[in-house]
């Protein structure tokens, strides 16, 4: 068991690393950004902070080792009205298994879903001329496998098929995501450790048409699409019970993050909890450095701005049954909510 644990964290840290070398300067690089939305409402309304936390199956898609620390069988569903009238859900599954391997099992669900919007193109803003509906969907459908090894560490590994479809082209892959977690022993301190969404690049099939001009020529040639890379991150966190009386908690997470394609940011977040049945949540995330300047930018842009973003909710849970809430303000946009339904036996 040593070994394996050994092994894990070895693997954690190089799939890490090689997520590190990655610029953290690549907004807009990469594909299938639904993985990165978060349809969990505890994790959101947390701001992210949950890697050191890592007790719930709702977990499982930013650190995998969340399935370990349940009983019995679990059930999750998520509904997140997000922006422009997409639709984003989850399902999770979570059981153990009655065998020599022990551990416990995850099946689960992400989707992302458009609803019909006009086709148009570079020439035709308004879609008059092409005069078609189409729709942009995307689905992660995984396996998850978490345990303990000692009655402090416990690992998780998963892995996922993704999938791509924009009108009549598609492309997919397979994904992985390790994750670790780690009970002190003192206090009620843990560390947690995820490496997410690690795996080869992605590429619509089919051809489009690339029109190259010349003088007075004009030549359509068909051409393949580029690949681009999944939204890879890598994260760290420490959580702890800050305050604990009579039926009263408050527990504490400070996570640090490093996705591919953006800056490094730090997470804070608290839940307090009341006789373990009501749940109130806030946390909040923001840029570690801000934005890099070049000459001629306005000092006074909002856009230069070092991003930070407030999140909030709560939750109820009794007999078994498990209802939660997140609220989000996206700078500009409308706002998101997101719903969950847990139910365990």
């Amino acid at each position: 068991m040593r070994r394996i644990a050994v092994i894990t964290l070895l693997l954690v840290v190089t799939l890490a690393g090689l997520g590190w070398s990655q610029s953290s300067e690549r907004a807009g690089s990469v594909g299938v950004l639904f993985l990165k939305l978060g349809t969990s409402p505890r994790v959101a309304a947390m701001g992210n902070a949950y890697v050191g936390v890592a007790d719930d199956i709702s977990g499982v898609f930013i650190n995998p080792v969340s399935i370990v620390h349940v009983e019995g069988q679990q059930l999750f569903f998520s509904s997140m009205q997000y922006m422009v009238d997409m639709q984003a859900m989850s399902g999770i599954w979570s059981f153990p298994i009655q065998s020599k391997i022990g551990g416990r099992l995850a099946i689960h669900y992400t989707g992302l879903y458009s609803g019909d919007m006009t086709m148009t193109t570079a020439t035709d803003i308004d879609g008059t001329e092409t005069a078609r509906n189409f729709t942009w969907n995307e689905l992660a459908l995984g396996l998850t496998y978490g345990r303990m090894f000692t009655d402090k560490f416990s690992i998780g590994v998963g892995a996922k098929y993704v999938r791509t479809d924009v009108a009549d082209w598609y492309s997919h892959t397979v994904a992985f995501d390790v994750g670790t977690l780690y009970k002190t022993g003192w206090r009620n301190l843990s560390l947690g450790m995820s490496v997410t969404n690690f795996g080869p690049d992605m590429q619509f099939k089919g051809t489009y048409t690339n029109t190259w001009a010349a003088s007075i020529w004009r030549v359509g040639v068909d051409e393949d699409f580029g690949d681009f890379a999944l939204p890879i991150c890598f994260q760290v966190g420490i959580a702890d019970e800050l305050y604990m009386a009579g039926k009263s908690r408050l527990t504490g997470a400070l996570d640090y993050s490093h996705p591919n394609d953006l800056a490094e940011r730090i997470h804070v977040g608290a839940e307090y909890g009341y006789d373990e049945m009501f749940f109130l949540r806030a946390g909040y995330f923001t840029d570690v450095e801000s934005p890099t300047t070049r000459e001629g930018d306005d000092p006074n842009d909002s856009a230069l701005d070092r991003y930070w973003e407030f999140r909030f909710g709560g939750g109820v849970n009794i007999s078994g049954f498990r209802v939660d809430y997140a609220w989000q303000s996206i700078e500009d946009l409308e706002d998101v909510h997101r719903f969950s339904l847990g139910y365990s036996f």
